[in-house]
């Protein structure tokens, strides 16, 4: 009897060893089987977030290098500080000096500012505007033998076209129901909005002949000035 106990039990020991020898067989093939399979294609995604980081570099690179050859162009040229009528002398008062990207205009530099003053406006020049050598002339637009008169139109005294620098006008002193001629062809040399002023209305400068200046300045004054328009002109010093 004790001799079949322990042929028993060397017999169960044995199964069990060729049980685990058998699982490890079968572990083993199926690493193989594992080990046999294609291998996964690496992720791009960081690849890429690096080459999109370095074209961003690159082009923050070339336009703070665009923005700085631009700053460089920039030159100071004259501008106008206040408004000056058509045929008026500029004064060193009327020019202040800006930095623009000037290249290829014919804008004014800031050096050139002593010639400038002295010269007469060709057109009605208003604060802010940048100043080129086709607004100006050596020489005064004014006619010879003629003055520049202002006046300021209250609404219903010249035409609801309104009048444009280089008009040929009729000016008219109205008053009683009856209007006389002062002057048939007046050029009209300014033409602003009268704005805040207390006149309100319009204020424009006008040409007229010598003799006749004070008498257009006198009716001007008592606001009995009124202005029928002839016809459409050029700016002074554009017809000649």
């Amino acid at each position: 009897m004790s001799t079949n106990t322990g042929a028993t039990t060397q017999d169960g020991v044995a199964d069990r060893r060729r049980a685990r020898d058998a699982r490890g067989l079968q572990s083993a093939k199926g690493a193989a089987i594992t080990d046999d399979r294609l291998p996964k294609a690496p992720r791009e995604r960081r690849p890429l977030l690096a080459v999109l980081a370095v074209l961003l570099i690159v082009g923050g690179a070339a336009i703070a290098g665009l923005l700085a050859l631009r700053q460089d162009s920039r030159v100071a040229v004259l501008q106008l500080a206040h408004d000056v009528p058509a045929g008026v002398a500029i004064t060193a008062d009327d020019l202040v000096t800006t930095q623009v990207a000037a290249e290829g205009t014919q804008l004014i530099g800031a050096g050139s500012k002593d010639q400038v003053v002295g010269q007469f406006a060709r057109v009605s020049l208003v604060a802010g505007q940048l100043l080129d050598t086709t607004m100006l002339s050596e020489a005064t637009p004014l006619p010879e033998g003629s003055v520049a008169v202002g006046a300021s139109l209250a609404d219903g005294r010249m035409p609801a076209s309104g009048l444009q620098p280089g008009d040929i006008v009729q000016l008219v002193q109205v008053g009683d129901g009856q209007g006389q001629v002062l002057v048939p062809d007046a050029r009209v040399s300014s033409v602003r909005d009268g704005g805040s002023d207390s006149s309100g209305g319009t204020v424009a400068t006008f040409f007229v002949d010598t003799e006749v200046g004070p008498r257009v300045a006198a009716v001007a004054a008592d606001g009995s000035l009124a202005v029928t328009l002839v016809k459409r002109g050029a700016p002074v010093g554009e017809d000649s």
